[in-house]
């Protein structure tokens, strides 16, 4: 085949999905890839599923330095038992695992009882990776796991090939913010940020709400040391309109102003703020609810604007 008549192949393919009718059917189950309700052939209707439920990522942290610092082998053997025992970890907990790419792996759960699988799973996989860290020595094993819940759509892509290929070329895509979300929670669960501060020491202007905050002291310049992270901080500058020197907004008076850097880390399992208060509900005896172990993470993530909870949960026997 010349490419020429290779790439009016790639635009019929295109025209093809482009054109097509979509139609997605609400299922309670998770659809594997050889479930009859998804078809992707040529000509046909494109037949989807939707799904509402918890799906979750995990992730082996600092994956790329471990294989430098390691050898090959033993890396191998460590992913390789880990994607083992997370495969396991799903099967038990009542999860499917839907994707593998490298060292991360996505599981989905049946809307039913969904939030305490995915929740069980959760700390299951984190309590393997306590346990590989005490088989292997001199070697610190971590993994970051990210949970959220919502509409999942899924499709099916891929080509129809004869033989032992036909599997490796047919696949699932899953659609939507409950998958995107969980794998930006993977991306900063068990993992350690420095984020630059500036702190101002300056006049600022505080307005008198009469009672509570400033206890009824009247308006007006007070000052105070003030933490501002930089995007805060040059959110508030300004052009002075007098002698056209930078101003901070709200400040009367700087006297100094010191950059420094705040150190923050997640825990190794972050949940959504749906996922925890639904698995609150569904589970209000469970030792991390009574107990207090979730916390809300004080840090913001990119891109999320709902509440992230997050705990380092190991189960006791």
């Amino acid at each position: 085949m010349s490419r020429k008549d290779f790439f009016e192949d790639i635009t019929n393919v295109i025209n093809d999905w482009k054109n097509t009718t979509f139609t997605f059917t609400t299922k309670s189950y998770v659809p594997g890839l050889d479930d009859p309700s998804l078809t992707y052939g040529n000509g046909e209707e494109k037949k989807g599923v939707e799904i509402n439920t918890c799906v979750l990522f995990v992730d082996i942290r600092n994956s790329v330095q471990l294989t430098k610092d390691k050898q090959i082998r033993t890396m191998g053997r460590i992913y390789s038992v880990f994607t083992h025992c997370v495969l396991l970890a799903a099967q038990y907990e009542g999860g499917y695992v839907r994707n593998i790419i490298g060292d991360r792996v996505m599981v989905v759960f049946p809307p039913v009882d969904s939030y305490k699988k995915a929740v069980h799973c959760a700390i299951t996989i984190n309590h393997i990776a306590s346990l590989i860290n005490q088989k292997f020595d001199n070697f610190e094993f971590k993994c970051g796991i990210g949970v959220d819940y919502g509409k999942l759509s899924v499709m099916k892509v891929g080509i129809r090939k004869k033989g032992v290929e036909n599997d490796d070329n047919k696949g699932l895509v899953w659609v939507g913010y409950p998958s995107n979300f969980a794998s930006r929670l993977t991306d900063c669960a068990n993992k350690n940020f420095t984020d630059v501060v500036y702190f101002v020491d300056g006049e600022f202007y505080e307005l008198d709400f009469g009672i509570g905050l400033y206890h009824g002291r009247p308006s007006g310049y007070y000052r105070k040391t003030k933490k501002f992270t930089e995007e805060e901080l040059s959110s508030k500058l300004r052009v002075s309109p007098y002698n056209q020197n930078l101003e901070i907004s709200s400040c009367r008076k700087v006297y100094s102003i010191k950059k420094s850097g705040v150190d923050y880390r997640y825990n190794p399992i972050l949940l959504s703020d749906m996922v925890y208060q639904e698995y609150a509900k569904a589970q209000p005896n469970s030792n991390s609810i009574t107990n207090g172990w979730w916390k809300k993470e004080k840090r913001r993530i990119k891109d999320i604007e709902f509440d992230v909870w997050g705990a380092e949960l190991l189960w006791a026997f």
